[in-house]
């Protein structure tokens, strides 16, 4: 048993985490609810658009546990004397409740010839998230919410470069700490919050990090009808290993988005259901000042009847361009992106297969008054370009195909194959923290390397799953011919959560 594991199963221990009454035998034989389809092709647009409270259910039916916490939908007809539906819609006072949620988690992680070179290691990593969403009102009218969200994220014995980083831990702090005032699916929310937009390229929240990201400041949503107007004012919050996180005093992220509100229809035949137009402005007034503007847009469409038989399609795209300053440096950057999905209704399980091709420019020249790199800002990463996080969006052309099923109602399972091969010549490889990965050393070679996932979640219940995944990263000719050559990296983990 790995150091990290035994090291959590006592932590837990002591903290009475642990249900000695779950016997491995009893979690294999719970059947669990269906998985989503592919995450792939997974829209968060209405994550993102949705209210503190929509329209109440009115059935009994419970609601979904949701990546944003604060966007799931609980009343009083959800509850039950079971545990897990008596802390929901907890009645304080008339139009006044008190909803509890939370998970528990763990992660093992292994790593070989990490970023291609010789490192490789195995860890764990651990995190315990508690949420308390106190709402006044209904969302037919006048309502308002406070909704705090607490987080302690541990990682153990990490050795590889970096050690300990940022996204890994972050002890005993606020996830989120906000207060919302709205009428019907329109809101104002200040304060410490969580922000995705779209399918989280630009920006979101990386629930992979053990950390997540956090702004904080305002935003204001405003759905009428159709249609639906996001902004935000916030600072990205600085997360801090043993003190309080804070704002980040020296960088500023304001946003405007128009588009299409959560469910609403085409508004014509043809057009597309998912449409938005935005615009982000991220301000730095540290050593180097900077201005960067980013403008551009997505749309989707989704074909095929609602018949179980009938195949269906769904097609999007996205794409921006970027301007502004770094210093004496002026910014012209792009990317584009573009993505089909077909779902095998008719086949059990209903397998879906993806296709996609995205680029994004890079530099010409270094040292010229230009800087042509596009910048992924602060986009749910893990989600996007492989699972093994190594190869950034900058500079480079990337092809996908991403493939899921679930051949059992417990069991989903994907695979995926990227290729990332260099735009300029002129200009190398990049991560996905925006920083040069390999210098372009004069190399004539345009394929950077190709990325193989296999994984997998098992929904042993309602609040327990089981994860686990293989990536295969092999360099191109570009990593293999310039300085520091490269070496095949695996990447894998296996790891559970709890949640409630």
């Amino acid at each position: 048993m790995p150091r990290s594991f035994e090291q959590l199963l006592r932590g837990l221990s002591v903290a009475g985490l642990l249900f000695p009454s779950i016997t491995l035998a009893q979690v294999a034989s719970v059947a669990p609810e269906r998985s989503s389809p592919s995450v792939a092709t997974a829209d968060s647009t209405h994550a993102q658009q949705t209210s503190p409270r929509t329209n109440p259910v009115k059935a009994t039916t419970r609601t979904d546990f949701k990546n944003l916490r604060f966007d799931e939908v609980w009343t009083s007809a959800m509850r039950s004397s079971h545990w897990d539906d008596a802390i929901k819609a907890i009645p304080l006072a008339p139009n006044v409740a008190l909803t509890i949620g939370g998970q528990v988690r763990w992660r093992e992680e292994f790593a070989q010839n990490y970023n291609f070179a010789s490192p490789s290691d195995n860890y764990g990593q651990s995190r315990v998230l508690v949420g308390a969403d106190l709402q006044v009102g209904e969302a037919r009218g006048v309502h308002g919410r406070v909704y705090g969200e607490f987080r302690d994220a541990q990682s153990y014995n990490r050795d590889l470069p970096g050690g300990t980083r940022a996204g890994d831990a972050d002890r005993a702090d606020f996830q989120n700490l906000f207060v919302d005032l709205g009428y019907a699916r329109s809101f104002v929310r200040y304060g410490r919050q969580e922000v995705v937009a779209n399918r989280e390229r630009l920006l979101g929240v990386p629930d992979w990090s053990n950390t997540r990201r956090a702004f904080q400041g305002t935003r204001v949503m405003v759905v009428q009808g159709p249609f639906a107007f996001d902004a935000l004012d916030a600072r990205p919050v600085v997360v801090r290993l043993n003190t309080a996180d804070i704002g980040d005093t020296t960088t500023r992220f304001r946003t405007l988005a128009v588009g299409s509100a959560p469910g609403a229809k085409a508004l014509f035949a043809g057009l597309p259901a998912t449409w938005q137009a935005y615009w982000y402005e991220q301000v730095v007034t540290a050593a180097t000042p900077t201005r960067r503007l980013t403008t551009g847009g997505r749309v989707a469409w989704t074909f095929g009847g609602s018949s179980k038989t009938s195949q269906g399609y769904g097609f999007e795209s996205e794409g921006a361009v970027q301007s502004g300053a770094i210093g004496a440096k002026q910014i012209r950057a792009w990317f584009w992106t573009t993505e089909a999905q077909t779902q095998f209704r008719s086949v059990r399980g209903v397998p879906t297969l993806a296709i996609g091709l995205e680029e994004a420019s890079g530099d010409r020249n270094s040292a010229d008054t230009k800087l042509e790199a596009f910048n992924q800002l602060y986009g749910a990463a893990h989600g996007h370009g492989g699972y093994a996080d190594v190869f950034g969006r900058a500079n480079a052309r990337e092809t996908h195909l991403i493939s899921t099923w679930d051949p059992i109602r417990v069991l989903n399972l994907r695979a995926a194959w990227y290729r990332y091969d260099r735009l300029r010549l002129e200009d190398g490889v990049y991560n996905k923290q925006n920083s040069l990965l390999r210098a372009a050393s004069g190399s004539a070679d345009r394929h950077a390397g190709d990325e193989v996932d296999l994984t997998t979640s098992v929904s042993v219940s309602r609040h327990v799953k089981i994860i686990a995944g293989h990536a295969w990263v092999l360099p191109g000719a570009f990593l293999v011919h310039t300085p520091g050559s490269a070496r095949q990296e695996r990447w894998g983990y296996a790891g559970t959560t709890f949640t409630f």
